[in-house]
């Protein structure tokens, strides 16, 4: 299967080696330079897409736009490298985080990461359901009394874990560890902005998921209501 990537940032340079880089390792490659007006059909059809966020039309604006209808990750590219940014793209949301300078093989990883938990989660069928709530697992998607919640793959990654290990209270390093499997710059801290959002999408419904143990930690309530 030949993945189809989408590749915007207003450098010519980076779009040209990161365009190289992919194409050499059989990636269907789409570069733009130029984002004049955020078109939702010029995002569909991508496997992955690749964003810059410093150029004219902000690259958390394109995210924030298109990330409710767009289900592929999302891996931003940048030279801010600041707390207060990442969690400006996890807010956006953003599925992963790489900044300039970046090796080659650090790219490649990333990329192949996402899309092989991609093609994990396209293979299972499994339908979890807890009152009004239903999680399939197969598609990514949430849906509570039958309306979609716009969750980021992260967050979805994040959920699946807990309410798959109900009985267990998850440390943050290891929600970490499943969240980045691969070495990351990333701060421990986002994890919790990743749990605040969560909450926060569940709250205007009533209900509240997660629970944050004693001693630090994280666990899927086995009554999710808020009462």
């Amino acid at each position: 299967m030949s993945y189809k990537i989408l590749v915007i940032d207003d450098d010519p340079g980076i779009l040209r080696l990161i365009k190289n880089a992919l194409s050499l390792n059989q990636y269907d490659v789409v570069t733009r330079q130029v984002i004049d007006d955020v078109n939702l059909c010029d995002f569909i059809g991508f496997d992955l897409i690749l964003l810059d966020i410093m150029m004219p039309i902000n690259g958390l604006d394109i995210c924030e736009i298109i990330r409710n209808e767009i289900n592929v990750p999302i891996i931003f590219i940048t030279a801010k490298d600041l707390e207060e940014d990442l969690i400006k793209g996890i807010y956006a949301g953003a599925d992963d985080y790489i900044t300039k300078p970046f090796s080659i093989k650090e790219l490649l990883a990333r990329v192949k990461m996402h899309l092989r938990r991609e093609e994990r989660c396209r293979g299972k069928t499994e339908k979890i359901i807890f009152g009004k709530t239903e999680i399939d697992l197969d598609n990514q998607t949430v849906m509570v009394n039958g309306e979609k919640l716009p969750f980021t793959k992260r967050e979805f990654i994040i959920i699946q874990l807990l309410i798959t290990n109900t009985k267990k209270t998850f440390t943050i390093e290891e929600i970490y560890n499943r969240v980045y499997p691969n070495s990351s710059n990333t701060q421990f801290r986002s994890i919790s902005e990743y749990i605040y959002q969560i909450r926060n999408k569940f709250k205007p419904y009533g209900i509240n998921p997660i629970e944050t143990m004693w001693g630090g930690g994280y666990k899927w309530k086995s009554e999710a209501s808020i009462n």
